[in-house]
């Protein structure tokens, strides 16, 4: 009788220690852990290489957005791109793909082939496709939700300074109330830096932000009181606590919209540039095909 020959030991498991304060990781690390060790043997990376994205993606969702840790919830593709594309402004671009990469074949591993299908479509969507009208009529019922005072009036801010004057991110972030003003042709914002300039605020989105500057909730920014400025994830953070937007909130889809609104308008090429802070016209290239046209477009005079 032919002996029994041993068990080959199981591999030992990589020893991870994050560089996060102590109460965070024993708060996550149980869920990490599983993750991490459940996947590792069916992506091209090893515990080592996942531990770093795995842990940051999970620290997102449970100290920021209170998303549960749960597989469907942490790994869901479009959690993971805003994820990356929000939460990681300090990342080089090289950074993003390398983590973007590593979450996306640890997501395709536990939740399969719905979700590769997703990463393939989201791959192919335009990051700055304007939001449709009924996407903004979701934000404005989401900036409306909110709790109180001081996040009802930043909500609309935000709202008001994107899709009413097509701001960067960086540029709703640093302005401050003392940049709005009002005179008998409406209400505009100085913004300053190296784009500096005046940016009319689009009728419809100019109530929002004039509540906000009389709102005794507000102090000093126009976005977020009580914030230091240079916070480049304060946009995402906002937007991730509860209650959060149906419709995933992005300035640069916000500017999209207000620029592709001015498109339509006819609003003279210079003059947008100049507003939007832009050099030279290439740069609306992409979102001419969102400029709808019609048979009786009345800008048609212009071109007899």
């Amino acid at each position: 009788m032919a002996e029994r020959q041993p068990e080959a030991p199981a591999a030992a498991h990589y020893d991870y220690t994050p560089k996060m304060p102590a109460d965070q990781w024993d708060a996550i690390r149980p869920y990490v852990q599983r993750v991490v060790r459940d996947t590792a043997p069916r992506t091209p990376y090893s515990e080592k290489e996942l531990y770093p994205a795995v842990s940051r993606l999970a620290l997102f969702a449970w100290a920021t957005a209170s998303v549960p840790l749960e597989d469907d919830n942490v790994f869901d593709p479009r959690f993971i791109n805003r994820f990356v594309q929000h939460h990681l402004g300090q990342y080089s671009r090289a950074g993003k793909n390398t983590l973007r990469a590593r979450l996306r074949r640890t997501s395709e591993a536990l939740l399969g082939d719905e979700a590769a299908g997703t990463f393939r479509a989201l791959g192919k969507a335009e990051a700055s496709r304007p939001y449709t009208p009924s996407e903004v009529a979701s934000l404005l019922s989401w900036a409306s939700s909110q709790h109180d005072e001081e996040r009802t009036t930043s909500a609309g801010a935000l709202l008001a300074l994107g899709l009413g004057a097509g701001l960067t991110g960086r540029e709703i972030i640093d302005l401050e109330l003392a940049d709005v003003t009002t005179d008998d042709r409406g209400v505009v914002v100085h913004v300053s830096g190296d784009d500096a300039r005046d940016v009319p605020v689009l009728s419809q989105w100019a109530p929002l932000l004039t509540r906000r500057t009389a709102s005794r909730a507000a102090s000093r920014w126009a976005f977020r009181s009580g914030q230091r400025g240079g916070n480049i994830n304060l946009v995402t953070d906002f937007v991730s606590r509860i209650p959060r937007p149906s419709v995933e909130l992005q300035s640069r889809r916000m500017r999209a919209t207000w620029i592709v609104e001015h498109l339509r308008r006819g609003t003279p090429l210079d003059l947008l540039l100049e507003v939007a802070g832009l050099q030279s016209a290439e740069a609306l290239d992409r979102l001419l095909p969102y400029v709808a046209r019609s048979d009786d477009d009345p800008r048609r005079e212009l071109l007899r």
